[in-house]
């Protein structure tokens, strides 16, 4: 995995957060400008997102990670699940899901549940995303 240098602005920083998030499906273009540049006429919003999506592209090496992290068509970005990348939330909440299925067979299952229990709260950093705020944007 590439180690991440920071994205020049908040907005890349709040569209690569989205698209690692929400990396189970793909997103519109139209809908990430509707997202970040509410304000923005069409053409400086698209050339906005294209400046943004090379900023983050930079920032997290995709020219050279293989595969890359980013999927980019004309009309569609997703960010790829099947990069080499590690994402917190994902694992505390894998880690929480795995703690939650064994909850019927505590009783045998107590150590390995107490352990998942204890690997997520290393995890868990405060509120997600807590004192990130973009002003002109939803």
């Amino acid at each position: 995995m590439h180690p991440l240098s920071k994205p020049e602005s908040d907005k890349a920083r709040a569209l690569l957060a989205y698209l690692a998030v929400e990396a189970d499906r793909s997103h519109w273009r139209e809908a990430l400008i509707g997202f970040l540049w509410p304000d923005c006429p069409e053409q400086t919003a698209r050339h906005n997102l294209r400046q943004t999506l090379f900023n983050i592209r930079q920032a997290i090496g995709d020219h050279t990670a293989t595969p890359p992290y980013l999927l980019i068509s004309h009309d569609e970005i997703q960010f790829n699940a099947a990069s080499d990348y590690a994402l917190d939330l994902a694992q505390f909440n894998t880690l929480f899901s795995a703690c939650d299925k064994q909850l019927p067979h505590c009783l045998e299952d107590c150590p390995i549940r107490a352990e998942r229990l204890a690997q997520a709260v290393e995890l868990y950093r405060g509120k997600f995303l807590e004192q990130f705020f973009l002003a002109d944007s939803s």
